[in-house]
């Protein structure tokens, strides 16, 4: 028997309705252990066949930091608003189910991004599957940004914030600051500026085993470190942010029918032109 990890969004099935649906599929085929909203997920020492991420683009971030590290398949149902890192609608739930349990499908990895943290004293690190984005408070003004490339001045950019995007992350809050839509399989970095006062400040795509160092100019104003747009962090003018890959991937199940275009122009470019 296969050993299956849930991991579901207590907003999207507060009743337990889709939860009982999954159960009743995987029932006398599976071993199964439930998480909620990831809690314990990232502590759980089960070893897992995959997760099954039940929510939509924002429970398969939460389940891709949770597992990083154990690159453990992740198969998205999408019960949530876009959904489009998932494999399946809602809809598809049993069919999905149901090959996974046949290991009718691919894996579709994705890189990550290692972030590391170091302000007084501490140092954190974090892993991101969409974005690690550094940026000002809400009634800040904007703040000069200095980045290096592998030990190399890069730029110092006057702005709102900075977004290093994976090529999973570029169709996300980097697309919505003018950044390019970048195929989700290749090794790319983006860094794109939010709101930038110099008109010369664009966007750069680099290497995937690009490192990026980002610091503060005598900052006076409070800035903010988000990963995933789920975790935020606040930075103070001894703050010091490095990005690089990580070397963990996140494993997304894809069922045989999936198809990456055509989910791109139903859920991202008709909305563009909306």
């Amino acid at each position: 028997m296969k050993n299956v990890g849930i991991n579901i969004n207590s907003q999207k099935d507060p009743e337990n309705q889709i939860l009982n649906r999954i159960l009743r599929k995987l029932q006398k085929k599976c071993n199964v252990v439930v998480f909620s909203d990831a809690e314990e997920l990232k502590e759980s020492r089960s070893e897992f066949d995959f997760v099954i991420s039940v929510g939509g683009d924002g429970t398969i971030l939460r389940t891709a930091r949770a597992i990083g590290n154990r690159e453990i398949p992740i198969l998205g149902i999408n019960f949530g608003n876009l959904g489009f890192l998932t494999t399946a609608e809602g809809r598809e739930l049993e069919d999905a189910l149901e090959k996974a349990c046949n290991d009718e499908y691919s894996i579709e990895e994705r890189m990550m991004l290692e972030c590391t943290i170091k302000h007084c004293g501490i140092e954190q690190k974090l892993l991101a599957l969409n974005d690690v984005v550094v940026c000002k408070g809400t009634l800040s003004r904007v703040i000069n940004y200095n980045i290096n490339i592998d030990g190399t001045h890069y730029n110092s950019i006057l702005a709102d914030g900075i977004i290093i995007s994976t090529p999973t992350g570029s169709t996300a809050y980097s697309l919505s600051a003018g950044g390019p839509i970048i195929y989700p399989t290749l090794e790319l970095v983006t860094i794109t500026p939010i709101c930038p006062i110099s008109l010369s400040a664009r966007n750069f795509v680099l290497d995937g085993g690009s490192e990026i160092n980002i610091n503060f100019d005598q900052n006076k104003e409070n800035a903010f470190l988000t990963v995933d747009g789920q975790e935020a962090f606040e930075l103070n003018n001894s703050s010091e942010i490095s990005i690089k890959k990580s070397k963990n991937k996140t494993k997304l199940i894809k069922t045989h029918n999936y198809d990456y275009f055509n989910v791109l122009r139903k859920k991202i470019i008709s909305r563009i032109k909306e």
